[in-house]
């Protein structure tokens, strides 16, 4: 088995910040998102190739965990290495190391494949274990944390899905569930990083589909632990943890 690795160079701009001057979450899992969809095109998986074969890659979780917020104009190296496949799901794992070799941000995600048309997961084919170097005989799956719902709501908001919030799939992408979780944190947040970050995509959502976001934080530990879930027409979206030191 030889996973393929690619890596790609970013250097944090302004329009990725948060207050505090350091590169957001959303920020991070854009360039995630960018260095898989490298990855695709350099398999011959590109987003054109798989809409005309009829089958499309869905996320349904990342789990990220931040050691170190990047800062502003500092120069890093993204990478991702896929790590195994089963049946319809795939999972692989992502870098974010600094220039002095340092890993600061790790992060793992899960992905199903399915019939664009249908929505009906489909079976992943020998294809797919060969151009990403991974052995059909090596299926286990990654560990996730599973986030729990709030059990109260604190602080929520309802949006409009907007033409901005779609991906090339025509639905939300997955990084603008996070920037609306982002609008209920507290301002007094401001202050604090945020340190992990766990989210369980249910449902897509679509243009002018309005949600509800609900967010509940406590303490814990030192932490300050934040539980989200987004919700349209009583249709659950996604349910995510954060947690901020």
């Amino acid at each position: 088995m030889n996973p393929r690795v690619t890596e790609e160079r970013y250097r944090v701009r302004y329009y990725e910040l948060t207050r505090n001057w350091k590169a957001s979450v959303a920020s991070i899992m854009d360039y995630f998102n960018d260095v898989v969809t490298l990855q695709s095109v350099e398999v011959g998986h590109d987003v054109e190739t798989m809409r005309f074969s009829g089958y499309a890659w869905l996320l349904l979780r990342w789990e990220i965990d931040i050691q170190r917020s990047p800062a502003f104009m500092e120069n890093l190296n993204v990478r991702t290495v896929p790590y195994s496949m089963n049946k319809f799901y795939a999972y692989r794992r992502f870098e974010v190391i600094d220039d002095s070799g340092a890993l600061i941000v790790h992060g793992k995600s899960q992905w199903i494949l399915i019939d664009a048309s249908r929505r009906r997961p489909v079976r992943i084919a020998d294809r797919h274990y060969e151009v990403y170097g991974l052995s059909k005989d090596f299926n286990e799956p990654l560990k996730f944390e599973d986030p729990p719902e709030p059990g109260k709501s604190d602080l929520s908001t309802v949006l409009k899905v907007r033409e901005s919030d779609l991906d090339t799939n025509g639905h939300a992408n997955n990084v603008s569930y996070v920037r609306w979780i982002m609008q209920t944190v507290p301002g007094d947040f401001e202050s604090k990083e945020l340190k992990k970050l766990c989210i369980q995509y249910k449902h897509e959502s679509m243009k002018g589909e309005e949600v509800l976001v609900e967010s509940g934080f406590e303490d814990l530990d030192g932490l300050k632990i934040g539980l989200h879930r987004i919700t349209s027409s009583g249709k659950k979206l996604a349910i995510a943890c954060t947690k901020w030191l």
